[in-house]
């Protein structure tokens, strides 16, 4: 005869019922934990990780998995497959760090919460000396962005009918995306000059003298561009060359571009640089230089436009960084005498 034991089986059913909704919970609890947790209390430095279009959600697990930034490859990709996120992940460029929660990396991804870069441009600085900024930021590369600002197809369905896009790109502070493509970041600081300079009937040749006073007022000197302003445009009445050292050591950067792939900038004035025939030699050559050699901000702008009404045709930098003018070379000589001997 067999016996049934009812009680046995009823305490039994009870585990079993208890089970049904304990295990479950615990999964679930044990997922939600690893899900909105982060990977690390300790702080970590963010790191860059780059999606592209096509990568699968396994290609970007083990992205962030090979960098340390998830400690389960298998939770992070179970997880992105349960949930859905996996069809909404846009490409970009991301900083990610071991400090998140798992959760909180999938909401970048799939808000397209790319990484960026807070970059100020100072007044004054050329387009090399931009692509060493927007370089050393991340934002784009070096060589790139130069290629785009010399690519005259480019420019041109920019409007600007020019060799490069050196004048145009307005000095201000941007924010720009890492690993951006270099021809928005052109676009955007384009758009900036041509906001600024809407209301001005400006040519080319006043972006030119613009540029050579941003470099000579070593991009701070307020009260004098009207002045620096007017010797230029006194020479050039006259027929008397410029005498800049700005455009010669500009000319000497661009000539070195040119000839070496990767170039270092020089900012300082060598003698060697006068003997150079280059059309930005201006003690050689009579004129303005062939394009602009930096990139000015408004006021330059509105001083090359508007120069004071000045005899001055020469000026001199103190040590203590002050600019003294004169009418005739005697002063100037007398001004170098009394100011830097």
């Amino acid at each position: 005869m067999c016996y049934f034991n009812y009680p046995a089986y009823k305490r039994f059913k009870k585990i079993a019922l208890i089970l049904e909704f304990i295990i479950p919970l615990t999964i679930i609890a044990f997922i939600a934990s690893y899900a909105f947790l982060p990977q690390s209390y300790r702080y970590k430095k963010p790191e860059l990780i780059t999606i592209t279009r096509g990568n699968s959600l396994k290609e970007i697990t083990y992205k962030l998995y090979d960098k340390k930034l998830i400690n389960n490859p298998y939770l992070f990709y179970f997880m992105g497959f349960i949930s859905g996120y996996s069809r909404y992940i846009q490409a970009g460029t991301y900083y990610v760090s071991a400090s998140e929660s798992p959760a909180s990396i999938y909401h970048k991804f799939v808000n397209g919460d790319v990484a960026s870069a807070k970059v100020t441009i100072p007044p004054g600085l050329n387009i090399f000396q931009i692509a060493e900024i927007l370089a050393k930021k991340k934002i784009t590369g070096r060589k790139q962005f130069l290629e785009e600002c010399f690519d005259e197809r480019f420019l041109l369905s920019l409007k600007i009918d020019e060799k490069s896009a050196e004048g145009f790109l307005y000095p201000d502070t941007y924010i720009f995306k890492i690993h951006s493509n270099p021809q928005n970041i052109i676009k955007e600081m384009l758009n900036e000059f041509n906001l600024k300079t809407k209301n001005l009937k400006l040519n080319y040749d006043d972006l030119i003298i613009a540029s050579m006073i941003i470099k000579e007022a070593d991009g701070n000197y307020k009260n004098g561009m009207g002045l620096i302003s007017s010797v230029i445009h006194n020479r050039l009445k006259i027929n008397m060359p410029l005498g800049i050292d700005s455009t010669s050591i500009y000319g000497k950067n661009l000539l070195s571009y040119k000839k070496e792939d990767k170039f270092k900038i020089d900012l300082n004035m060598n003698l060697s640089y006068l003997k150079i025939k280059s059309p930005y030699n201006t003690y050689l050559n009579y004129g303005l230089p062939p394009t602009p050699i930096a990139n000015p901000n408004i006021r330059a702008i509105k001083a090359a436009m508007d120069p004071a009404k000045t005899r001055y045709l020469y000026y001199m930098s103190t040590k203590s960084g002050k600019t003294i003018f004169a009418k005739t070379l005697i002063k100037q000589n007398e001004n170098i005498n009394k100011y830097l001997r």
